[in-house]
């Protein structure tokens, strides 16, 4: 069972998801260190991620 729901979105106005085309995604994360990695990644991302979490339960 997820235990998050990040939500990220390009500053910038950059695709994020590539089905839509749209600036912003959201993903279920279903570990403490799968949203670390998760994080660490988006602050590498050239798209200038803001990525927000929302604890499920």
């Amino acid at each position: 069972m997820a235990k998050y729901v990040v939500t990220a979105s390009s500053r910038t106005g950059q695709q994020v998801n590539p089905i839509t085309g749209a600036p912003s995604d959201e993903k279920a994360i279903y570990s403490d260190q799968e949203l670390q990695e998760f994080k660490a990644s988006a602050a590498a991302d050239p798209r200038d991620l803001d990525v927000t979490v929302r604890p499920l339960g």
